[in-house]
């Protein structure tokens, strides 16, 4: 009985066991409603241009809420604009969403409600907050659109006309309600633009004018700066007021009239095209004018005008001897309510008078250019029978090989004209009828041109120096064709800046440290005509590789003292050994007459066409030029002179003939001098080295 009781219960507590082990395991493993991420509350962000019936997002709770699932879902808010689609976790778009909070609601708060199926519990509640986010779903509204402007035509370019445009854009703060202004593209859009385009201030481009443009239209555009951008367009409508900004106007320029026949006081003068008469070109003004004489003079003596009509008439009787010639006279039109507006306009008034033939002028004054091409016009030879032939002739009949004079007066260019060759020609002029005569002087003034380029001596400059400061380069010349014309040296190139040229083309070193190489600059030589002309010519500066020998032999301090007098003692015997072989040389060439130093001539002979080109530029149209101007500066040693380029690769340029009777010592000046000796070349006239130096191929190479 006891062994049953005890089975009995040791069956019941492992039954109990079993109960209580499956109720615990059943209830760590139910996690269902409960969201995926551990958090308490899901958030949404929904852009409010999403459509309606949209799904804005899913809700991420465990469980599967699909028919015959695990868990139901459904809102506690019946009203809300955000729904739960059924079966699904999805949350769908109800009504339209409104940033603004015009369309729809700005933000939505709703609680979702998750129960567990099968089970006794409560439903858990899970809170949704819903953000609605911009979009760019607004244009730019004008404010007081469309525009009227009225601006005066005398309004100062540059003005700001215009201060009221302005557009505003519902969108949030930020880049969709952010607006920016232009003036679109059209007939009279270069008229104005906006300052600044996030502003919408005006300001006048362009010169206005009431006579030309009364009125007109421009569009402007509003736009924000959304991807794409939402944009509104109005129209600015401008109406230009007139004001007093033109002077009157004649309705002809010239005018004729004959005095009328008997010549007495007050005869009204017959004007030809028609009468005299000037308005006022501001339209809208439209301001009466006054008509006056303005000059002075004995032919205004004779005539007066109406201050109203502009008529003209004799103001005394006319004798015989007055107004042998026709009279110009000017008259002015001023606007009554401004003298400072105000046109002239010429009237000439001639007497028909029969008497001999008369020049206008005593003294004729004419300018042709040199450029003035054979048979144009240089003048006229007015006189009182304008329409009538006549025979002329001159003082000097080599004036008519030059220029040509018909029947009429008209002096015209037989040959074209050189203001270097002569800058005027006076001479006397003669016109006859056959009955009588007159004559008057002519002068004629040749104005110049600039029609030379600047010229150098040799189209290449090769300098060789020893690098010290301010050392005297060599001498760069340049000329120019145009007589009147200055010429300026200037240099450029990556190396010009440790050199500097003098006015009279003197090319030295800066004071800089040393310098070691090559170095290619260009000289650029500008005259000073109207339009300027310019040329240049490359220049090449060979510099010790080491610095020059003063630097070197510096350098080497009190330990190199033995060194240097070893050194300078070999180059006293060099020296000692090149005056013998000289005056041996010397010897035997006065012992023989017939011997002479080797000549260049057939070198010269041998010239290339290209060597022996001539310049254009009439300052060396004599010359010949050579390719290369090559010189050295500074006291030459063997290892310079090992660094000598070749003659083959920058060829020297041709010495000029020596004579027979020449002495040993012979130099050569880089200047263009014929016989003068450069000052600034004296100044290291013991560092010359006097022994002519013969290439192979003959070309010369001399070391200053």
């Amino acid at each position: 009985m006891a062994i049953k009781w005890y089975n009995a219960y040791v069956n019941a507590l492992w039954a109990f066991t079993l109960v209580l082990h499956l109720s615990a395991s059943q209830g760590l493993n139910d996690n269902r409603c409960y969201l995926e991420n551990g958090a308490s509350s899901e958030n949404f962000f929904v852009s409010e241009n999403n459509s309606v019936g949209s799904t804005i997002g899913q809700v991420r709770v465990h469980g599967d809420p699909r028919p015959g699932g695990t868990i139901a879902l459904r809102l506690k808010e019946i009203d809300s604009p955000i729904a739960i689609s059924p079966g699904t976790k999805n949350l769908t778009l109800r009504r339209k969403l409104d940033k603004e909070g015009v369309e729809g609601p700005s933000s939505v708060f709703i609680n979702l409600i998750c129960e567990r199926l099968h089970t006794l519990d409560p439903g858990f509640v899970i809170p949704i907050n819903i953000r609605v986010t911009d979009a760019n779903d607004n244009s730019p509204v004008f404010i007081n659109s469309p525009y009227v402007l009225n601006i005066s035509e005398v309004t100062v370019v540059g003005t700001r006309v215009l201060q009221g445009v302005h557009a505003i854009d519902n969108d949030q703060q930020g880049p969709f309600s952010s607006v920016k202004y232009s003036v679109l593209p059209g007939p009279h859009s270069d008229y104005f633009e906006f300052e600044n385009e996030l502003e919408g201030t005006l300001v006048l481009r362009k010169p206005l004018d009431y006579e030309t443009l009364k009125s007109f239209d421009v569009n402007i555009r509003a736009q924000d700066h959304g991807e794409p951008p939402k944009k509104t367009d109005t129209v600015l409508t401008v109406h230009v007021v007139d004001a007093d900004d033109q002077n009157p106007r004649f309705l002809d320029d010239r005018y004729t009239a004959s005095v009328p026949e008997p010549p007495k006081r007050g005869s009204v003068l017959i004007v030809k095209p028609r009468d005299i008469k000037a308005f006022d070109q501001d339209l809208g003004i439209n301001a009466p004018v006054f008509y006056t004489f303005n000059g002075l003079g004995t032919d205004y003596t004779y005539f007066k005008i109406h201050r109203n009509s502009g008529t003209v008439s004799l103001s005394r009787d006319l004798t015989d001897s007055d107004l042998h010639h026709p009279a110009t006279l000017v008259i002015r039109a001023t606007q009554q309510d401004n003298p400072d507006r105000y046109a002239l306009a010429t009237l000439t008034v001639s007497r028909n008078l029969d008497n001999g033939i008369r020049f206008l002028h005593r003294t004729f004054h004419f300018k042709v250019s040199e450029s003035s091409p054979v048979g144009v016009t240089v003048g006229t030879f007015s006189n009182n029978r304008p329409n009538q032939h006549l025979r002329y002739f001159v003082s000097d009949q080599n004036i008519l090989k030059l220029f040509a004079i018909n029947t009429k007066g008209e002096l015209s260019l037989r040959k074209k004209l050189d203001y270097e060759d002569k800058p005027d020609y006076v001479f006397k002029v003669f016109a006859t009828d056959g009955i009588t005569n007159d004559s008057s002087v002519v002068n004629v003034s040749v104005q110049d041109i600039n029609e030379w380029e600047p010229r150098f001596r040799y189209p290449h400059y090769e300098f060789f120096v020893t690098g010290q400061p301010n050392e005297l380069i060599g001498r760069i010349e340049a000329a120019d064709g145009d007589k009147n014309d200055k010429l300026t040296l200037t240099l450029n190139g990556v190396n010009a800046s440790i050199f500097f040229i003098t006015p009279s083309g003197e090319l030295r070193l800066r004071e800089t440290g040393g310098h070691k190489g090559i170095a290619n600059l260009g000289v650029v030589a500008t005259d000073s005509g109207n339009p300027p002309r310019r040329a240049s010519v490359p220049v090449t500066v060979h510099f010790p590789e080491s610095g020059d020998a003063a630097g070197i032999i510096s350098s080497r301090g009190n330990n190199g003292a033995p060194l240097l007098l070893a050194g300078l003692g070999a180059i006293l015997l060099l020296l000692a050994f090149v005056i013998a072989l000289l005056v041996a040389y010397i010897c035997k060439a006065k012992r023989s007459p017939r011997q002479e130093l080797p000549s260049l001539q057939p070198e010269k002979s041998q010239a290339t066409p290209a060597m022996t080109e001539r310049m254009s530029n009439p300052m060396f149209g004599d010359r010949v030029k050579t390719h290369t101007a090559s010189a050295m500066g500074g006291i030459p040693s063997d290892l310079v002179k090992s660094r000598i380029p070749s003659p083959k690769v920058h060829p020297a340029p041709q010495p000029p003939g020596w004579p027979s009777s020449a002495s040993s010592s012979r130099t050569k000046k880089l200047s263009w001098g014929d016989d003068k000796t450069d000052s600034d070349s004296t100044d290291n006239i013991n560092n010359i080295d006097t022994t002519p130096k013969l290439i192979d191929n003959t070309n010369l190479t001399v070391y200053f």
